[in-house]
Formats: C-alpha cells, sequence, structure tokens
C-alpha cells in the first residue's frame, strides 16, 4: 500500500475510532454519574489534575523522536524501552512519597489512596510506549484504534459493575487501571518487535536530544490547556469557570477529537515523506484542504448556531457561556491548523519551534488574561485565548511555508471551497433562521425543532455548495465517508 493510500485509510481508521470510542466514553460517564454523584467524580477528577501535571514527564519526547527517526530504528527502540520504564517507575515512586503533601495542599485524605493506585498508570503506560510508537511509525492504526476501545468497553464494563455494587470512587480508579492494563496488553499483541535489551548512549543522547523540546512543548500544552481555566476560577469564581468550561469544549470540539487524530496520523506520514520535498509539500496542502473542510464551517455553525444548541444540550441555565463560546469558536478554528503544522514541524525535526509556538501562547496568557478578565470578565479571557491562538498560527504558517517552499496563494487556495462554502452557508443561515422567527411560523416551532431544522438546512447546503463548486473533492470526501 503506498503513503497516500495508507495515510486516507489511518485518517479514517482515527477519525472514524476517535468518534466511537467518544461515544462509548460519554454513554459510561452519564451512567456513571447518576450511580455515583458529585463527590466522588469531584474527588476523581481533583486526582487526574495531578496525574496530568505529573505525567508530563512521562516519557521526556522520547516517543515522538523514535517516529520520527530514519535509521537504527531497532537499534533506537530496544534503547527507549530502557529508558522510557525507569522514568515510569520514578515518577510512580515519586508520586507515592509526595501524596500525603498534595492531599494536604488539596485539603483532602482520600485523595491520598487514590493518588497512589492511579499512580500505577504511569508503569504500566511507560512498558506500552515503545511497542505503541513503533506502530505509529508503520502507520498501523487500525490496530491501534481496536486496543483503545477494547479498553474503553472493559473500562465501561468493571466501572459500572463496581458503582453499582457500592465502589465508589474506587470503581473509577480500578475501571482505569484495568483500562490502562488491557491497552498495553493489546498493543504488544499487535507489535511484532520483541526487545534484545540492549542500549547505546549514543542513541540515546540522540533521542534526549530531540525530545528535550518535545517534553518541554509538553509542559507549556499542560500550561497552555489549564492555564486560563486556573485563572478564570481564581479571578471570577467557580460559576463563571463552568460558564467558560463549557464554551471552551464546544467550540474546540473538533480541535480535540479531529485534529488531533489528524495529527496522529500525519506525524509519522510526513515523517515518510521528509526526503520528498515534492510529495510532502503535496501531502500538507491536500491535509490542509481536508481538515478546512470541517474545521471552517463548524466554527461558522458555532457562531450562529451555538446559543441554540446550548439551550437544546445543557438547559436554558448555561446560556450565559454563548458570548464567550462565539469567541472562542475562532480559537477552536486556529488551533486545529495549528496542529496539523506543528505535525509537519516536528517531522522535519524542528521540535525547537513547536516549542515556541507553545511558549508565545503561555507568555500571552500570563501577560494579558488577568487585566483581561477584570476588564471584560469571561469575553476578555476568550478574546486573549483566541488572540494567542492566532497567533502562533500565523508563526507556524511562516515557518512551514519557509520549510516547505509554500506562498501564500498555494495555502489559500487549499482554504478557498472550505470558506467560500462556509460564507454562503451562513448568509443562508441568517436567511432561513429570520424566517422560522416569522410570528406566523414560530407559533408552530419548538426551539428545540427550529434548532434541528437549521442543523440539517445548514448541514446539507453545505455539502451541496461544496459538490457545486469541488466536484472531485466532494467525491473524496463522499468516498472516505461510506468507506
Amino acid at each position: 500500500m503506498g503513503i497516500k493510500q495508507q495515510t486516507a485509510s489511518s485518517v479514517k481508521w482515527q477519525v472514524g475510532a476517535g468518534f466511537l470510542h467518544k461515544a462509548i466514553t460519554f454513554g459510561t460517564t452519564i451512567i456513571l454519574a447518576r450511580i455515583l454523584g458529585p463527590s466522588n467524580y469531584g474527588l476523581f477528577a481533583l486526582a487526574f489534575v495531578v496525574i496530568g501535571s505529573f505525567g508530563i514527564f512521562k516519557s521526556l519526547g522520547i516517543e515522538s523522536a523514535l517516529i520520527q527517526r530514519k535509521n537504527e530504528i531497532i537499534k533506537a527502540a530496544n534503547t527507549a524501552f530502557f529508558i522510557i520504564p525507569v522514568l515510569g517507575l520514578i515518577l510512580y515512586l515519586l508520586l507515592y512519597v509526595t501524596a500525603p503533601s498534595i492531599a494536604r495542599f488539596m485539603n483532602n485524605k482520600e485523595l491520598i489512596g487514590v493518588l497512589r493506585a492511579l499512580g500505577v498508570i504511569f508503569v504500566l503506560w511507560s512498558f506500552s510506549r515503545v511497542p505503541l510508537s513503533l506502530l505509529e511509525k508503520e502507520m498501523k492504526f487500525a490496530k491501534i484504534s481496536i486496543a483503545e476501545i477494547a479498553g474503553a468497553v472493559l473500562f465501561s464494563v468493571v466501572a459500572i459493575t463496581l458503582a453499582r455494587a457500592g465502589g465508589g470512587v474506587w470503581s473509577l480508579v480500578y475501571g482505569h487501571l484495568i483500562n490502562t492494563l488491557m491497552y498495553a496488553l493489546m498493543i504488544w499483541f499487535f507489535c511484532k518487535w520483541i526487545p534484545d535489551f540492549t542500549f547505546s548512549r549514543t542513541i540515546a543522547l540522540e533521542l534526549f536530544h530531540f525530545g528535550k523540546f518535545i517534553f518541554l512543548s509538553a509542559l507549556l500544552l499542560f500550561l497552555k490547556m489549564n492555564l486560563d481555566n486556573m485563572l478564570v476560577g481564581k479571578l471570577l469564581g467557580v460559576a463563571k469557570l463552568g460558564l467558560y468550561a463549557v464554551a471552551f469544549n464546544v467550540s474546540n470540539f473538533i480541535s480535540d477529537y479531529f485534529g488531533n487524530k489528524v495529527y496522529r496520523v500525519m506525524y509519522p506520514a510526513y515523517s515518510k515523506l521528509q526526503n520528498d520535498s515534492e510529495g510532502l509539500k503535496s501531502a500538507y496542502l491536500n491535509v490542509v484542504k481536508h481538515i478546512s473542510l470541517i474545521s471552517v464551517p463548524f466554527c461558522f455553525g458555532v457562531i450562529l448556531l451555538g446559543g441554540q444548541f446550548l439551550r437544546f444540550a445543557y438547559g436554558e441555565k448555561w446560556i450565559g457561556a454563548f458570548t464567550v463560546m462565539k469567541i472562542l469558536a475562532f480559537a477552536g478554528l486556529f488551533n486545529v491548523i495549528l496542529t496539523s503544522n506543528e505535525a509537519i514541524l516536528l517531522a522535519q525535526g524542528k521540535s525547537k519551534i513547536s516549542f515556541w509556538l507553545y511558549f508565545i501562547q503561555v507568555a500571552i496568557f500570563l501577560i494579558f488574561i488577568k487585566p483581561a478578565g477584570r476588564l471584560f470578565d469571561l469575553n476578555g479571557v476568550g478574546m486573549v485565548v483566541t488572540g494567542a491562538s492566532f497567533l502562533a498560527m500565523l508563526f507556524s504558517f511562516f515557518w512551514v511555508s519557509k520549510a516547505l517552499s509554500l506562498n501564500f496563494k498555494q495555502i489559500y487556495r487549499s482554504f478557498r471551497p472550505s470558506l467560500v462554502c462556509s460564507l454562503y452557508m451562513s448568509l443562508s443561515l441568517i436567511a432561513a433562521r429570520s424566517l422560522l422567527a416569522v410570528n406566523t411560523i414560530s407559533k408552530f416551532v419548538t426551539f428545540k425543532i427550529s434548532f434541528i431544522l437549521l442543523s440539517v438546512f445548514a448541514i446539507s447546503g453545505y455539502a451541496f455548495l461544496i459538490h457545486k463548486i469541488d466536484p472531485a473533492l466532494f467525491k473524496d470526501i463522499k468516498k472516505m465517508t461510506s468507506s
């Protein structure tokens, strides 16, 4: 199978499996929330914030360095297999020792046992990283997706069974441990590599050299994803933080569940093409065209239908999130593009640039969120977050254009179908919404029916416009969707 066919197949698996995985976990969350209640969920969420902060150090970017590497792959894999499990064990021991201090800081003694149990995840996780990286390097994403879904199903069975038996927060803890164990075992089952326990000091230094900027980028990514929440909670209170979190999650849905899946496929795909400049350029422009077909209309849709969606899915009490959600919709779009650009930069060995992209965003957060939040409340925070994403996206375009010898016109042509069709879709949607608002019609149409009708109208209208503007692209999307 050629790289183009392999990449297309991998994207379909990642996107399709990602939504199936999301459906399983979302359904499980609803069931567990009804059984366990907010206190158990709150304790578990608190523990996972700590796990996430420790998890930044779990591989120091070595697995990304292994995926990007062009020579002595098996030798590098054997070397990495010495390093990553040691890091996992160190993290577990460090978390075990510091758990009482963390619990005192959080004013919750129950956190000690939960943290010490969840820390086992680092050990289980560390032994699966090298075979997982080898599977990703060879773009065996169908097998990875099967492992992910199997783990999610087992988590659902274990957690729900224990919760019904009165397991409380431990039903979630044991569910996640079993999930991680199942995932690791299946990754080993699918990967045919067997370590021979040889270590190369030279390769280890090369892996650390490339991985150090990946690690620093991961640290900055953690701050990027959590710093705004921490500042909003401290400055504006937990109620405003709740509104902000919902607005951010909705507006960044495509970035979280589509952009990251595409990145996971394209990073190894671009790595395979790093010696083929024309092939790399063509692949990048094709990816930009396809991700824009989803991310651009989604951004326009959030702006126009976001308020009705909040009422439809969350209820009237969440309407306060709509204004900042409209601002963050652009951040979601910029983040998808930024993720795609980061994949090409890392594939070219430019991990340092990836680090600086995150550094720019975190620096802007630290400087501007506090005054913007005090002056303009949540909207000010949303403007800072969106502005930081926009600036980072522009810098990433500059570096990608330089690396691939691209000009603005070539990049614009990739975005043109989605931009033109999204604009026409928006104008038609505004007209349709005005028509439904007419008194004689609104008497017979509830807001739920109105939201459904407008959503169907927008999606079908957008698909029709894409078909008219670029029939070949429409056939490509139809083929991928039907597959």
